[in-house]
């Protein structure tokens, strides 16, 4: 994994997993019990899933990445702390989630993460550049949500695990493909599907 941080952003992303940990002994946040597991499996597989995107995508490193059904905040929040040039939009329906999102958000003073509430399918959508959403819902449903909240020539991330997700056709498809990678502390490996919605 190609990835340069300094020790500030090293610092917030440790602070995160303690975060994760600390909330979790009273609310089901993941099923990550030590700061070592939401290491190795939350923060770490974000900034691997971040490098893979980097490799696939034109994506860049600014402008908007909206984490569609994003959880605890993952990958995005990983992915704020590690890129502050980018403007992270966590979306999430999950009230217990929004509220350690914005814990996160304040904590750990991530000024380039915002948090919405709400339904994916309901909510006026942020249109970005990148979208990533990770074990939302089916493949082909997440791609239906997801070209609504990218822009003309935004990107369409969906992560997957050995095997990549396969969403099926869309209309607004200009190009697509898939990329296996390392996780570190993921002996099995990762994978993702990608395309980009057409300019039209």
């Amino acid at each position: 994994m190609n990835l340069t941080l300094d020790e500030a952003q090293v610092a917030r992303l440790l602070e995160l997993a303690e975060m994760v940990v600390g909330w979790g002994r009273s609310t089901n946040l993941t099923g990550h019990r030590t700061v070592l597991a939401a290491m190795r499996h939350l923060v770490v597989d974000a900034l691997a899933l971040m490098v893979a995107v980097d490799s696939q995508t034109e994506a860049g490193h600014d402008g908007v990445l909206v984490d569609l059904g994003s959880g605890a905040g993952f990958p995005g929040a990983p992915i704020a702390i590690a890129r502050p040039e980018l403007s992270v939009v966590l979306v999430d329906s999950r009230e217990r989630r929004n509220h350690f999102q914005r814990a996160i958000r304040r904590q750990l003073e991530v000024s380039n993460l915002e948090t919405r509430l709400g339904r994916i399918e309901e909510l006026s959508p942020t249109r970005a550049g990148l979208v990533i959403a990770q074990a939302v819902a089916p493949p082909e449903q997440v791609l239906a949500w997801g070209m609504a909240w990218l822009e003309p020539g935004g990107f369409l991330v969906i992560p997957g695990g050995p095997e990549p997700p396969n969403p099926g056709p869309h209309a607004l498809i200009a190009e697509s493909g898939q990329h296996a990678y390392a996780a570190p502390g993921n002996p099995l490996g990762r994978t993702l599907w990608w395309c980009r919605r057409s300019s039209g």
